[in-house]
Formats: C-alpha cells, structure tokens, sequence
C-alpha cells in the first residue's frame, strides 16, 4: 500500500490516468433498472391505476427494485473506477469533482423545471430553504424532505451521500471479506438506529419517512456492489473468464430469477430483518451471472443505450408518465386485452422517455462531464487541488 502522490516531473500534473474500459454488461443492467422504474411509475401514477393482467400484477409491482440494481450497480462501477481516479496528482479532488459534474447539472436543469411545472400545473411553489438542501443534496438528512419534490429525486440525495463517505468505504474496504463485512455493519447500524427512531420524539409521519427514504437503511444495498466487485475483479474484470464462463453465467443468471421468483411469492425467510436487502442478493446474481455471461437478451445495443442515459431515463420519465396518463386511458380504451394496451402504452413511453433523455445526455451531462475534467485539468495545474488526495492508497 502506497500513498498517491504526484510525480515530480513538472508535466504530472496534465497527466489525466487512462480510464477503464467500459463494462457493457454494467450500462445493460442500469438500462434494465431504468425500464423496470419506468414501468413501475407508469401502473401506479396516473389515476386511477393502469389494469394489469394477473400474471404481470406482481412484478410490476415491485418495478421499483429497479432502485436497488442501480444502487448495486453504482458501487461496484465506483470500485471499478476508482483506481483510474487514485493515478492522478488529487484523486479525492478528480472523485468529487467528476461526481458533481456526474449528477448536479442534470439535477439542476430537472430542479428548475420541476418549480416551474409545479407552480404553472400544480399552483405549488417550494420554500426558499427546501429548494437551497435540494440544490446542496442535504434534503435525505433532514425528515419529512426525504422524498424530495423533484419526483424520483430521493434516490438522487441518497447516491451523493454515498459519494461523500465512498473515498473512507475504498480506503477501508480492500476484499471480499471486507466487502461483506461493510453488509454486515451497515445492516447492524440501521437497525440499532431503527429501534432508537422508536424512542425519539418526532411526529410519526416523519418517523417513517426516515424508515423509508434514509440514507441508512440503503447501505447494505450499496455494499452488495462492492461484493460483486471483488467477487469478480481478479477472475472476470481482467479478461479472465475461464472455460467453464458462460455455464456459470447461466447457472447465476437462472439463481437470479429463481430467487426473485421466491421473493415476490413470499418464499424467503426473513433473514435480513427486511426482505428488502434479498432484492440485493437477487441482482447481485444477476450483475455476476451477466459478467461471466453477457446475454444477449438482456445485453445488447437498446439495453447497453438505455444505460448510457439512464441518468436522464429516470430523473425525466415520471413527469412523462404523468403527463401521459390521459393517452393510457384513450390507449386501454382502444385495445381489446390489458396486456395488449400496457405493452402499448409501454413502448410509446419508452419512445418518448428515450428520445428526450437523449437530448438531455447530448446536451447537458456530456457537456458538464466534459467541463469537469477540463475544471479539474486546470485546477492541476494551478496547483488548487493540491493536497486533496492526501488519505486515498492505491493498492498495488
């Protein structure tokens, strides 16, 4: 273990380290989560709720696990990424730089049009105060906010706090075991807070806010990805994926919907305290078994592009869904079966959903990703983020 420091050549500081190579089977599955919350928010938004057929009701319900696979996803490409970031002369300053560039322009633009749209469609406008922890990515912290009034956007307060405690989590968690033992405190520590929240005297509303949306009760999601992560990286992330790959891709793959079955049919025991953290174990399989696996039914070009704006698939799909809601009914009204219509509906959605965050992808994350590096590029050379890496190692 060394610590990263920059190189005495007067030229280091230019020195942008070579990323790694883009995981195909990574952009599939946030593709895949994409679609799923897509499809989730489509049935339960609009008023009153699109009919299903029987056989879908159950899985269409629990579409919003879609979170849990992004969340998944998300550690394992911070693990996958980070050692690109601990080459360069501030590797803490290049990780939260590159990570607001990542999240908060996007954010920003859907932040501005959600007080507008709220005030012209809904005669809502939202505090001073309320708008400021949404644009500081404070608003999980403080109860009764959590939710966030740009629809979809708790996530959002949950992922920047990972990121603020992911540089400690690298710097500690460096195995398997170390992985799992992260599960294991952040399980243990949730639950200790969750029988305190009983004893605190705050109004019962806000209570389970917290129990809902609190950046706690989410960790153990989060570590699942780090898991897969060092479960994969000697074998698989460095092209080693051994004769017998694809049949354990498979053999993952099927564990997966095996599992997710069992979960939605109430056959798991509770041993997590909520069968919540099995949505974890389910696509931790699935994020494994496509890595030896890339099926193409689930990877391939639609999913792979889904998953580059994904970002934008998600923040701008709700208030589609919403606006969309009188055509469900004209669309239900017009097809004979419900499976027909929500088949439909589903693909005019996704057309619409895809196409404006490509827009969105070409015109404001690239742009502002691009203008990080180039921020950070220039802070190097000034010397502003010296010092910012002290803490990180690099592991050799």
């Amino acid at each position: 273990m060394e610590v990263v420091t920059a190189a005495a050549d007067p030229t280091s500081t230019e020195r942008m380290a070579k990323p790694r190579a883009r995981l195909e089977f990574l952009d599939a599955l946030r593709g895949l989560a994409a679609v799923y919350v897509i499809l989730y928010h489509m049935v339960l938004l609009p008023t009153p709720h699109l009919a299903l057929p029987p056989w879908f009701a159950a899985l269409a319900g629990n579409g919003g696990s879609g979170v849990t696979l992004f969340f998944v996803v998300s550690t394992f490409s911070l693990f996958y990424t980070m050692p690109a970031r601990l080459r360069e002369p501030s590797p803490r300053f290049s990780f939260y730089l590159h990570r607001f560039f990542r999240i908060a322009p996007l954010f920003y633009v859907v932040l501005l049009l959600t007080l507008w749209r709220d005030h012209a469609v809904f005669g809502v406008d939202h505090s001073l105060s309320e708008t400021a922890g949404m644009m500081t990515f404070v608003y999980n912290l403080v109860p009764g906010r959590q939710e966030s009034f740009v629809w979809a956007g708790w996530t959002i307060g949950v992922e920047m706090l990972f990121y603020a405690i992911f540089p400690l989590v690298y710097k500690r968690v460096n195995s398997v075991y170390g992985a799992v033992a992260f599960f294991v405190i952040a399980l243990l520590v949730w639950h200790v807070f969750n029988y305190v929240l009983d004893y605190l005297p705050v109004e019962n509303a806000m209570r389970e806010s917290v129990r809902q949306w609190f950046v706690l009760r989410h960790l153990p999601i989060f570590a699942f990805g780090g898991i897969c992560y060092f479960l994969l990286k000697d074998r698989i992330l460095d092209g080693r994926r051994g004769a017998h790959g694809p049949s354990v891709g498979l053999m993952l793959v099927l564990a997966a919907i095996y599992l997710y079955m069992a979960l939605l049919s109430g056959w798991l025991p509770n041993v997590f305290g909520a069968q919540y953290y099995w949505q974890g174990v389910v696509y931790s399989l699935a994020m494994c078994g496509l890595c030896f696996w890339p099926w193409a039914l689930l990877v391939n070009r639609l999913t792979v592009f889904l998953g580059k704006v994904s970002y934008s698939v998600y923040l701008l799909h709700p208030t589609v869904v919403y606006f969309m809601a009188p055509y469900y009914a004209k669309i239900y009204a017009g097809v004979p079966t419900a499976t027909a219509a929500l088949l439909v509906c589903f693909a005019v959605t996704l057309l619409i959903v895809s196409g404006l965050s490509f827009v969105t992808y070409k015109l404001v994350e690239e742009p502002f990703v691009k203008a990080g590096r180039r921020i950070y590029t220039y802070a190097s050379r000034r010397g502003v983020s010296s010092g910012a890496g002290a803490g990180l190692t690099h592991r050799s």
